[in-house]
């Protein structure tokens, strides 16, 4: 699965940007995973970026939960304020209608912190969605997500 967004906030606030383009992100992969037939559905990823390590779980059932620990020290990075970057985080999961678990084990410069936080769960979310050869049908004992 490969992604390019492009984005342009017609109203000029921050906040609406990042929030829509999580909501368009997560709603067009849980769109393509369709019912989620024949995928692997859970997945978990370590990823490192200098100083810092960061894990995510993912588990790509039809029930959103999301449980985001980060460890940033200032209020914005970047110019984006350390609520719209959980708050994407969230936004994601709510539309991906996943559960996401990410957590920055530890760091010191808040940009790799999330850097690592994002590509552990690009990491985990590209596992998790990928063809199971032994998984025929919806993966659940229920038989549906």
């Amino acid at each position: 699965m490969d992604l390019t967004v492009k984005a342009k906030s017609k109203d000029k606030i921050e906040h609406h940007l990042i929030e829509d383009v999580a909501i368009t992100i997560g709603s067009s992969i849980d769109k393509a995973l369709g019912k989620r037939t024949g995928i692997t559905r859970f997945s978990y990823a370590s990823v490192p970026m200098d100083e810092s390590l960061a894990e995510a779980s993912l588990d790509l059932v039809k029930r959103p939960y999301s449980k985001i620990t980060l460890l940033i020290k200032r209020n914005k990075i970047e110019g984006v304020s350390k609520e719209d970057i959980e708050h994407f985080f969230k936004s994601l999961t709510q539309n991906l209608s996943s559960c996401i678990h990410v957590t920055v084990k530890y760091g010191d410069n808040d940009h790799h912190k999330i850097e690592a936080a994002v590509k552990s769960l690009a990491v985990a979310l590209r596992n998790a969605s990928s063809k199971d050869k032994k998984q025929t049908g919806i993966p659940s004992t229920k038989g549906a997500m």
